[in-house]
């Protein structure tokens, strides 16, 4: 009967341990991945009726400038005149990165769109009509950035770029 007692606040002692353990090392968190990369925007494109926004996340692995591992997830809408657009979802498994140009360049992906019957509009939007390899436009150094409107489309465009410390 003693032995039992002392059993369960042992194992609840040792539970407590290793959890404190996997809290107190952060790159366990992290897994591989060397960049976390945290977006948002929205625009008008003047005189024409039409308003997008986007937001998402990024996490880039395998070296500092470049990797073949990432993964990308991505929402966006389109609006346009008289209630057309749409909404979508897309997720971007990466399979190659370079970001030695100082920016993020995803250079082969594939994307899983939701609703995939959204697909080709989705598509046009993010990564573009030609497809990878595609050049973000993010910076490839720490840092939030406020990128304001961007080639004439009155918007706001935020980035928070985050560098993982190496092990």
């Amino acid at each position: 009967m003693r032995l039992r007692r002392l059993s369960r606040p042992l194992a609840a002692v040792l539970l407590a341990l290793a959890l404190a353990l996997v809290v107190a090392t952060p790159t366990l968190a992290y897994g591989k991945d060397n960049w976390q990369l945290g977006f948002s925007g929205t625009g008008v494109i003047p005189s024409t009726g039409q308003g997008f926004g986007f937001w998402g996340w990024c996490a880039f692995g395998g070296g500092i400038t470049s990797g073949n591992d990432g993964d990308c997830q991505v929402s966006q809408y389109v609006h346009a005149p008289a209630g057309g657009g749409f909404t979508c979802e897309e997720s971007v498994d990466v399979t190659a990165w370079d970001a030695s140009g100082g920016t993020f360049v995803i250079e082969a992906a594939t994307v899983t769109v939701h609703p995939s019957s959204l697909t080709e509009a989705c598509l046009a939007f993010f990564p573009g009509p030609a497809g990878f390899p595609v050049d973000t436009g993010f910076p490839a150094a720490a840092g939030h950035y406020n990128l304001g409107g961007i080639g004439g489309v009155r918007g706001e465009f935020q980035v928070q770029v985050t560098q993982i410390p190496s092990k």
